[in-house]
């Protein structure tokens, strides 16, 4: 199979404030064109969708994590504090990487992830 592009389906009970956090404190690149909330996340895109199946927070935040590589996780982590709950605060990884968890509204995980340097 060859995938041609990948869009991730998040849903909410309340898509509007999950939405507001992606792109007001992530500062995720929102793509307008789109009736529901869209993100582009590199060359993918995070879809923020009501479904009615789905109520309150995520009650295994850790089986599905959005990974976002960035340059330099230390300073986005340092822009983020106090905005959002870290799961896990940033850590020098044995492969030489850094990485931080941290929950957004409804208690997915989202880790910030800095490769380790060339």
């Amino acid at each position: 199979m060859r995938v041609a592009s990948l869009t991730i389906m998040l849903a909410s009970s309340d898509p509007d404030r999950l939405a507001a956090f992606y792109e007001t404190v992530l500062q995720l690149e929102r793509i307008r064109s789109f009736h529901d909330p869209v993100f582009q996340l590199g060359k993918s895109m995070l879809r923020i969708i009501h479904h009615s199946a789905v109520q309150g927070a995520n009650q295994m935040p850790a089986r599905c994590q959005l990974n976002l590589f960035v340059a330099d996780a230390l300073a986005e982590c340092a822009r983020l504090k106090g905005k959002v709950t870290f799961v896990r605060p940033p850590e020098n990884e044995a492969w030489g990487g850094i990485v931080a968890t941290l929950a957004d509204p409804d208690g997915n995980y989202i880790q910030l992830i800095q490769s380790a340097p060339k």
